[in-house]
């Protein structure tokens, strides 16, 4: 934030704006944004649609949060896997973002981070959720 009002600053008062300061803060964001995607989920802090699954019984509850965990599990494993791929990409093409000239694979190892915290979480919550009988 502190970023985005120097080079806001820079533009109004100098004419000129702070080069790499877009795309850092942009880079900063996906990191954030993965990790704290993995903390919400620590704290079922995700949207969900609760309505119909809040009328069921018991153990029908039970069962469809176990398939919604296992179906958002297999997601985060296929994101990981599939970012994994990307970053080899980036990695052998020599990409580099262009106003800080860093490699890009730094940026994209967001993806795969924050997809295993992500897995890690949802499966902690979905345990809870199986063991209490429904949603945590």
């Amino acid at each position: 934030m502190i970023l985005n009002f120097a080079n806001v600053v820079s533009r109004y008062l100098l004419s000129t704006s702070i080069a790499f300061t877009e795309e850092l803060t942009t880079n900063l964001f996906v990191w954030s944004c993965f990790i704290g995607a993995g903390a919400a989920a620590k704290r079922g802090a995700h949207l969900g649609f609760d309505l119909i699954v809040n009328s069921m019984p018991s153990q029908a509850k039970r069962i469809t949060s176990a398939l919604v965990t296992l179906l958002t599990l297999a997601m985060f494993a296929l994101l990981f896997i599939l970012s994994l791929d990307m970053i080899e990409t980036q990695i052998m093409l020599k990409q580099e973002t262009p106003a800080l000239g860093m490699p890009e694979w730094i940026v994209s190892l967001a993806i795969p981070v924050g997809a295993l915290f992500c897995f890690v979480r949802f499966a902690q919550a979905g345990w809870i959720a199986w063991q209490k009988g429904g949603r945590a």
